[in-house]
């Protein structure tokens, strides 16, 4: 059922033009597989075996497996007349996805012997993917002229030049080879590994100079976005913030310079820069690479969805609040949200969390309305919510626990915070490297752990916890290092709140009726 909502949510976001093909002329047995095709679109049911009682079939049957597949055979063909004439596509991708199916149709004419008309489309198609360099497609085109134009007499002259535009592109397309070779070794040293990511940069920067005989004649976008990325996870995993800003700027001139515009690629060192910029406090110079960014996303897919969210963290680290205010209202309430993958959902709620905690404090002004909108927050609710944060061992549920302790101190509820201090105290000794990727966690779980030993007095906590403050100093946060560990705000800034909170209020009375000041 996944694969067919997967074509189901593809043909729903790009219209098509010919829905003949899904209903077969709308003849009134065949309307049963557009009635499924909407059903699935609108979410009417929840598995198969429903699927199956809707339309009076036994689940698991003959006829109900030869009806699944046949719907999903309908739903494939329709997406070959998808209307690439929609605004979310650009001429990049465009000319690629009507160029995929050009060339199809040649290769078919090729295989069933119309060498007339396999040529003619082969020529066009030709001319389009050098236009856009499309190296995989223009190797593979010429590779099939080559054989196709041999044997004819009437091709000889376009033979010999077919052959050499051939070895001139299979050096092009052995260099994109491979530079996507190199880039998926890279990130396999890191998905799926336990480490402190500067402990790959050496062999990523050995990757990056294994591509340079490639690059010194290679001015193709394909090779160079991976070649150009790789040179800048090295120093992003070194956290060299300026040296990656300098080379995701002159990144993005190089697209620039094309007469076309691969967008994808260019959202994807954008994305890079605006990181290195939050890490270097250039927070109006973030803002002007993320309205360029904004302007090229298209609204509610995901590349906009991920403009919005280093929009979001850029107003965190820049103390905005009332901007991550309005740009998670903007994010939640598009009709869209709930087509992004689960974990970005997440993350939207988990900041989410975090605004009432600032709003509990006075942080964020706020009409009456949203006020009640915060006041109907459930921490356990919030909780069920966030399934995949919450079980996420290796860090992504970090910020999950923090934001519980300090809701807990926040609502002067002393009795909870130091129960879910204990309990981070036993995470950090169990799941945390200290000596690694979770170094700053390490430090700040420390310094909660600093309220409960000096009963809450704020003279001690500063001092005692000045020395832990120091140590996370010395190491920097990386807003990019999301699969281990996840700052939604810095450390050092959330600790300012925990010190606000002592200031402002005493605690509550502990266990057993002992006062906390």
């Amino acid at each position: 059922m996944d694969s067919l909502r997967e074509v189901v949510y593809m043909l729903d976001r790009y219209k098509v033009r010919q829905i003949d093909v899904l209903t077969n002329n709308g003849a009134p047995k065949e309307n049963r597989y557009f009635e499924c095709y909407v059903g699935l679109r609108e979410g009417r049911w929840k598995d198969n075996d429903e699927i199956a009682a809707h339309f009076g079939l036994e689940p698991g049957s003959k006829t109900f497996t030869r009806f699944k597949n046949e719907l999903k055979k309908r739903l494939c063909n329709s997406l070959l007349f998808i209307d690439t004439s929609l605004p979310e596509f650009n001429d990049y991708n465009r000319a690629y996805i009507s160029l995929l199916n050009q060339w199809a149709v040649a290769k078919l004419l090729f295989h069933r012997g119309a060498k007339s008309a396999f040529m003619e489309l082969a020529e066009q198609a030709l001319s389009i993917a050098r236009k856009f360099e499309y190296v995989d497609l223009i190797f593979d085109i010429l590779r099939t002229i080559k054989i196709a134009t041999l044997p004819l007499p009437q091709y000889h002259k376009e033979y010999q030049r077919y052959k050499e535009l051939y070895y001139q592109y299979k050096s092009a397309f052995e260099a994109d080879l491979a530079a996507r070779e190199a880039y998926e070794s890279a990130i396999d040293m890191l998905v799926g590994k336990r480490g402190y990511k500067k402990d790959f940069s050496a062999q990523t920067r050995a990757l990056h100079r294994s591509l340079k005989p490639f690059a010194e004649q290679n001015d193709f976008v394909v090779f160079n976005y991976y070649y150009r990325l790789l040179d800048i996870y090295a120093d992003l995993m070194e956290h060299k913030w300026a040296d990656a800003l300098e080379k995701t700027t002159a990144a993005k001139t190089f697209l620039e310079s094309k007469p076309f515009m691969a967008q994808a690629y260019w959202l994807s060192f954008a994305h890079q820069e605006v990181a290195c910029l939050i890490m270097l406090n250039q927070f109006e110079r973030t803002q002007k690479t993320l309205a360029q960014m904004r302007e090229m996303a298209t609204e509610g897919f995901p590349n906009w969805f991920k403009t919005f969210e280093l929009g979001a963290i850029a107003a965190f680290y820049a103390s905005d609040y009332t901007e991550v205010w309005k740009i998670c209202k903007t994010v939640s309430k598009h009709p869209r949200f709930s087509e992004i993958s689960t974990m970005d959902q997440e993350s939207w709620k988990v900041f989410q969390g975090y605004l009432v905690l600032l709003v509990k404090g006075g942080a964020i002004p706020l009409s009456p309305r949203e006020k009640g909108e915060v006041e109907k927050f459930r921490l356990q609710s919030w909780l069920n919510d966030l399934p995949l944060f919450s079980q996420d061992k290796r860090g992504a549920n970090i910020p999950v626990l923090i934001l519980q302790a300090l809701l807990q101190l926040q609502e002067n509820r002393l009795d909870a915070f130091e129960s879910r201090v204990e309990a981070l105290r036993k995470y950090r000794q169990r799941n945390l490297d200290a000596n690694d990727e979770h170094f700053r966690t390490d430090c700040f779980i420390r310094l909660l752990e600093l309220l409960p030993r000096f009963a809450g007095k704020a003279t001690p906590i500063r001092q005692e916890g000045e020395k832990w403050l120091e140590k996370m100093r010395a190491v920097s946060n990386d807003l990019l290092d999301r699969s281990y560990e996840i700052e939604v705000v810095p450390y050092e800034r959330q600790w300012e709140w925990v010190l606000n909170m002592l200031e402002k209020q005493p605690l509550a009375a502990a266990p057993g009726g002992a006062q906390t000041r």
